[in-house]
């Protein structure tokens, strides 16, 4: 009798059991994607808006965790996903063409959106004998980290096609924004450029700590840039924006660009995108520059970008009626 009590125990505990393995794998728990979102330095407005994409995403869209990572922006954000060991980032316009013209496969990229764009800030000390960028021979420049656009686009392109400047005209130091600023505090750097949308922080700690100057472009100079690059855009900074500065900065920016690998599934794009957008409040609480990553910017300047939109974005903008429309946005 015992031994029958006993194996009638063991075939309930195998009963048991197998109910409990059928309803484990007939339901597995749902498992977490883990997305990598390029950024840039801590200083500059990529940071900013990848940190708050990827709080946005996390609290709306169920089972995946995005990471900003600080990077050197564009090129590195752009190269880290062709490599695969990014799914998501920030770059400027231009830096897909760019890339692919050094042989890269860009085609394994896509666009999600077309949001902000990055200012152009030349600056200098007040007391600097600098009046403008031709004044940069001989000098000690700030030209961007290795892997930025800012190095890469304005740095080296616009300088040598708009001033024909070379890095062989002056000392060019690969620094991010932050030694920039540092740079110019401590006088180890006569210029420096920041690529960010304005206002920043940065530029604006700096403005209180001494007095600056940021250089204006002249008409001339930016007619022969828009010849060349159709991706340049005039802009105005207000007077006031910085401390000490009280009138208005001619200049221009670029648009810039959120991109993805294609192998991003459809419908995890799709619920990205929608996060960032179908909460305005929350996305424009991140930086001012948020407030430009709307469907009617989505577009701006996508004709020149030599990869088209993610499925999941399309699926989007479908959705909400503009993907047909999308011609009456491009710039």
């Amino acid at each position: 009798m015992h031994a029958k009590r006993l194996l009638l125990r063991f075939s309930k505990l195998i009963t048991v059991l197998s109910v409990a393995l059928f309803f484990v794998t007939a339901h597995p728990a749902s498992a977490i994607e883990f997305i990598s979102f390029g950024t840039g330095s801590p200083a500059g407005t990529y940071y900013f808006l990848g940190a708050g994409f990827a709080s946005l995403i996390n609290n709306n869209v169920p089972n995946v965790r995005v990471a900003a990572e600080s990077t050197a922006a564009s090129n590195e954000n752009a190269r880290l996903m062709i490599r695969g060991e990014m799914e998501m980032g920030l770059a400027c316009m231009g830096t897909l063409n760019g890339i692919k013209a050094q042989g890269l496969e860009v085609d394994k990229l896509r666009l999600v959106a077309i949001g902000h764009t990055s200012d152009v800030h030349w600056i200098v000390r007040n007391e600097s004998d600098i009046q403008t960028i031709a004044d940069f021979k001989g000098k000690v420049i700030g030209v961007g980290p290795a892997g930025s656009a800012t190095l890469n686009v304005v740095s080296k392109k616009h300088l040598q096609d708009g001033w024909g400047l070379t890095f062989d005209d002056f000392s060019p130091k690969y620094i991010s924004f932050s030694e920039v600023t540092r740079g110019l505090r401590d006088k180890t750097i006569d210029a420096g450029l920041i690529f960010a949308g304005a206002p920043l922080a940065s530029v604006m700690e700096l403005a209180r700590d001494i007095p600056i100057r940021i250089l204006d472009i002249q008409p001339d100079m930016l007619a022969g840039l828009r010849a060349k690059f159709s991706n340049v855009v005039p802009l105005t900074i207000p007077a006031g924006t910085y401390n000490g500065i009280d009138k208005d900065i001619h200049t221009y920016c670029l648009p810039q660009m959120w991109i993805c690998r294609t192998d991003l599934s459809e419908d995890l794009v799709y619920k990205m995108l929608k996060a960032v957008y179908d909460h305005p409040e929350d996305r424009d609480a991140i930086h001012p520059m948020a407030k430009m990553y709307i469907p009617k910017n989505a577009f701006r300047g996508s004709p020149g970008v030599p990869v088209g939109y993610h499925p999941g974005a399309i699926k989007y903008y479908k959705e909400i009626g503009i993907w047909d429309k999308r011609a009456e946005y491009y710039e």
